[in-house]
């Protein structure tokens, strides 16, 4: 049973008009869920936003390619594929732009889901360092900040319609890494 002559009744006074099948699935969810049962499982909306995060997110992978150009490519291909997950894109851009409003949301989103990614990719281009794939001189750091941009950038954009994870970050690293290998 639903709500749906609640939901044709509600106007709009200002924005884009809101697909009323989205609201009915919303009214429902919440109605089926109860704020009782979301609150037993998240104490908070900080919580509860963390958790969506890291479900959409996905776990890392593990670093078993053959080179350290294969496993910087992994470890892009799966931020790619975040990328292109129209959900997941509009979560961490929403997440972004509430930074100022929701400080401690944004923080922990840093520590929690951002930095044990980003220390993964150092982790993947010190090994291309020690193996020889990549010069001793090279800023990780940058390195990192290179590879990830172009995904970053087409989120932000939301040009993700021909964005393929595999290819696009096996092109990525390459482009980057053979800037990086040794002279």
């Amino acid at each position: 049973m639903g709500y749906y002559g609640v939901m044709e009744t509600i106007e709009r006074l200002g924005g884009r008009q809101r697909d009323p099948q989205t609201d009915i699935a919303a009214v429902e969810a919440v109605l089926d869920l109860s704020r009782n049962s979301l609150y037993r499982r998240w104490k908070t909306k900080d919580a509860l936003y963390l958790d969506v995060l890291d479900s959409i997110n996905g776990p890392l992978p593990e670093f078993a390619g053959p080179t350290a150009l294969d496993d910087v490519a992994e470890h892009l291909a799966v931020l790619a594929e975040r990328t292109v997950d129209r959900r997941a894109s509009r979560m961490r851009l929403a997440l972004n732009a509430e930074a100022e409003v929701f400080p401690e949301l944004h923080r922990r989103y840093f520590e929690e889901i951002v930095a044990p990614r980003r220390e993964a990719m150092f982790k993947a281009i010190r090994r291309g360092i020690e193996s020889g794939e990549i010069r001793p001189d090279i800023d990780v750091a940058l390195v990192n900040e290179v590879l990830v941009s172009p995904m970053l950038a087409r989120m932000a954009s939301r040009n993700l319609d021909d964005l393929d994870p595999v290819t696009s970050s096996r092109r990525i690293t390459q482009l980057v890494l053979d800037g990086a290998r040794p002279r």
